[in-house]
């Protein structure tokens, strides 16, 4: 129930009883007034002649008097006013004659009926005020809480900018300084997590490609140079038959090592990316996603992609591994598509499988898509998520076609 309904249904109560109360002793009142104004009258028509000795036209003017005919009733007048209000008002007043007159307290209960006719219209008119000015008080008063909510509705979308203006309520006006705290709180603190998250992201990419940069210089030479000596035993006259067939052992197993190793560089920061562009190491992201899981991959990639700084590129490059390393991990699917291209002056990335999906989003907060959502945002774009219950799940990623900038000053998310 509403606050206003609320408030107007005590105050229909209160006034219902401030009515009641007073409709009891107006009727207390109005009673004694009619019992001692028709005590006057009976003094005054024990005074007066009986109606057979006035004037035939003075009688009728004569008030609260009518002369008593032989089988009329105590009143035969017409009166204006409800039956029910006349009983109220004459009920337990005895009816009298004095010297040939018939007390008739009608007319009294007449002008009664009226003044209570004229007190209920004022008051039901006040009353109506009382409604009018109440409803306007409370709209007045829950528009700042509406905005309030609105703003707070906002802030729980992350949109941490919303504020409130001042209000002419200076209880309204803390309540409001303290929302504009909180939020403006809240969205120093998001900023500073953003700006640690993308320097998180930035480090742990400079890390990764140093320990590619150190393994693949050091420790994959030295495999390279033991694949080479094995190969070179396999031709040396001196070895036996056993021999060589121990190091033909031990150049398979380099060789095997040198593939898995290839991988774990790839994982760790893709080398080729460095020497055959975004394309070639988007491509070869799929081909060696397809070997590893399993799984089909479709993939439809533009010729042409907007030009990207270094980071960006990462990023991207991030951004899909992780969404193809969230299929193969968690979505049951058999296949999988993955496109890049330009449309409309950005660039779109769409990421399918049909697994099994979801119908609650609001579970699916793991890291992973954390750390996804907050390289959208370094790429100045958005990362948009459905999916469906036996559907399976399509990720997209929309960002301008020219970059954003450098991922520091991206602002969105």
């Amino acid at each position: 129930m509403t606050a206003y309904r609320k408030l107007s249904l005590l105050m229909l109560a209160v006034f219902l009883l401030v009515y009641a109360v007073g409709g009891v002793f107006y009727t207390l009142q109005a009673r004694g007034d009619i019992e001692r104004e028709l005590g006057s009258v009976m003094e005054l028509a024990a005074s007066l002649p009986a109606p057979t000795q006035l004037a035939p036209e003075l009688v009728p003017e004569m008030r609260h008097l009518r002369p008593v005919s032989v089988g009329e009733a105590v009143s035969g007048t017409t009166r204006e006013m409800p039956d029910w209000f006349y009983r109220l008002m004459a009920d337990g007043i005895p009816a009298q004659a004095v010297n040939g007159w018939q007390l008739d307290p009608a007319d009294e209960i007449e002008e009664i009926w009226e003044s209570f006719v004229l007190i209920s219209a004022a008051f039901l008119l006040g009353m109506t005020l009382c409604f009018v000015a109440l409803g306007w008080a409370i709209r007045q008063g829950l528009r700042p809480l509406a905005e309030l909510g609105e703003a707070m509705a906002s802030v729980e979308r992350g949109q941490l900018a919303s504020r409130l203006g001042a209000q002419n309520l200076q209880e309204v006006n803390d309540l409001v300084a303290s929302f504009n705290t909180m939020a403006a709180a809240l969205e120093q603190e998001q900023k500073t997590v953003r700006e640690l998250m993308t320097e998180l992201l930035r480090v742990q990419d400079r890390e990764r490609e140093h320990i590619a940069r150190v393994l693949h210089d050091d420790l994959g030479q030295y495999l390279t140079g033991i694949r080479a000596q094995a190969r070179a035993w396999l031709y040396d006259p001196a070895l036996n038959s056993e021999q060589k067939k121990q190091a033909s052992e031990l150049a398979h197993h380099c060789e095997t090592v040198q593939k898995h190793f290839r991988h774990l560089l790839q994982d760790l920061h893709p080398l080729v990316m460095e020497q055959l562009g975004l394309n070639s190491a988007i491509s070869h992201l799929a081909e060696q996603w397809q070997q590893l899981s399993g799984l089909s991959c479709q993939l439809e990639l533009d010729d042409c992609l907007p030009e990207l700084t270094g980071e960006q590129q990462t990023h991207l490059y991030r951004f899909l591994q992780e969404a193809l390393n969230n299929i193969s991990r968690h979505a049951q699917a058999t296949r999988a598509s993955l496109t890049v291209a330009q449309s409309s002056g950005a660039l779109e990335v769409v990421v399918c499988d049909n697994g099994r999906g979801t119908g609650d989003l609001s579970g699916c907060r793991g890291l992973g898509l954390r750390s996804m959502r907050e390289r959208a945002r370094c790429l100045g774009g958005r990362m948009e998520l459905f999916s469906h219950l036996g559907e399976g799940t399509r990720v997209l990623l929309a960002m301008p076609a020219a970059g954003a900038g450098s991922p520091s000053a991206g602002s969105g998310g």
